[in-house]
C-alpha cells in the first residue's frame, strides 16, 4: 500500500425523507468532518457485482464493511448523463456522450463548493493533464464531469480537476474519482476493476475518509439506467447494513449536498437523500 498523509474533514448523513435536514454551514463542516470520496465504477448491473466470485474486494470487503443499499438505479442511458446528473441533478439536454465541453452554465456541486470555500478534487484515472478536454490512451473525458461546466473556467477545473495521483496525498473535503476506462470496468473485467479497488480504497478508508462507491449506470433499462451497486464505508457507517429504499444518482447529489450544507440543486431538491452516515 502507499504511504498516506492523513488529513481531517467530514460529512452528516441525511434523513429518509426528501426535505432537507437543519444545514450546518459549509465553513464549519471543514473542520469537524471526515474526507468524503465518491468513486464511479462503469456500466455494471447489480446482479453481475453482489455474490459474484470475480468481485471479492467489493463483496467480500468493502460491501460489509459499511451499508449496501440494495434498491439503488441510474438515472438512463449512455454514460455521460449520468455523470451530469450525480453532479448536477440535471443532464441539461445532454444525452449521449459526445456533448460538447464548457457548455453547460449549470450549477453543480464542484461550482458549489468553490464558491463556499471548500475544497474539492477530481481524480482522473489516465488522464494526461489537468482538466484536459479530450480523451486520450484510456482516459475518457465522458467520465469526467468537471469539463463540461463552464462555470469552472477559466481557472477552477484546471486547478482541481487532475490525474489520478501516484502517492495519496493529503484529502480534501470532497474528492471525485473516476479509474481509468480499464480500471473502472468499463473495457477490462470485473476481476480487473476490483483488484483496482482492493489496492486503492484501503489507504482512502485509513486516512479516515467516508468512501461512496458507486456505477454510473448499469446493462438493463430498471429504474431508467440500471439497477446498479452502491455502497459506502468509513466512520460513523453502519457495518453490515442494507437499506432497501429506492435511491439514484439525484438522491447521491442531495446527500452530498447535505453534507457540505450547500442547496439542493434541479431534480435533487425532490429525490430521497443518500445517507452518508
Amino acid at each position: 500500500m502507499r504511504a498516506v498523509l492523513m488529513a481531517p474533514l467530514m460529512l452528516v448523513g441525511a434523513l429518509s425523507t426528501p426535505s432537507a435536514p437543519p444545514r450546518v454551514p459549509a465553513e464549519a463542516r471543514r473542520t469537524t468532518a471526515p474526507p468524503l470520496v465518491v468513486i464511479v465504477l462503469e456500466n455494471k448491473e447489480y446482479s453481475s457485482i453482489v455474490g459474484s466470485t470475480t468481485a471479492r474486494y467489493l463483496g467480500r470487503r468493502f460491501i460489509p464493511s459499511g451499508t449496501l443499499f440494495t434498491n439503488y438505479h441510474a438515472i438512463e442511458h449512455p454514460s455521460l448523463p449520468n455523470y451530469l446528473d450525480m453532479t448536477s441533478g440535471t443532464d441539461s439536454g445532454c444525452y449521449d456522450d459526445l456533448c460538447p465541453r464548457r457548455s453547460y452554465r449549470t450549477n453543480n456541486i464542484f461550482h458549489q463548493l468553490t464558491t463556499a470555500g471548500v475544497d474539492w478534487r477530481a481524480w482522473m484515472g489516465s488522464m494526461p493533464s489537468r482538466c484536459a478536454l479530450r480523451s486520450s490512451g484510456m482516459y475518457a473525458v465522458k467520465h469526467n464531469p468537471a469539463p463540461y461546466y463552464s462555470n469552472l473556467f477559466p481557472d477552477t477545473c484546471r486547478a482541481h480537476d487532475v490525474p489520478y495521483p501516484s502517492a495519496l496525498p493529503a484529502l480534501a473535503p470532497f474528492t471525485f474519482i473516476t479509474p481509468n476506462i480499464c480500471d473502472d470496468m468499463h473495457d477490462c473485467s470485473v476481476s480487473h476493476g476490483d483488484h483496482w479497488l482492493r489496492n486503492e480504497v484501503p489507504d482512502l478508508l485509513a486516512a479516515g475518509a467516508v468512501v461512496v462507491i458507486t456505477f454510473d449506470e448499469g446493462s438493463s433499462n430498471k429504474g431508467g439506467g440500471g439497477h446498479i451497486v452502491t455502497a459506502v464505508s468509513g466512520p460513523g457507517v453502519e457495518a453490515g447494513a442494507k437499506d432497501s429504499k429506492a435511491y439514484d444518482h439525484y438522491g447521491l447529489l442531495a446527500g452530498l449536498e447535505d453534507w457540505f450544507g450547500v442547496h439542493r440543486l434541479h431534480h435533487a431538491k425532490t429525490h430521497l437523500p443518500l445517507p452518508l452516515t
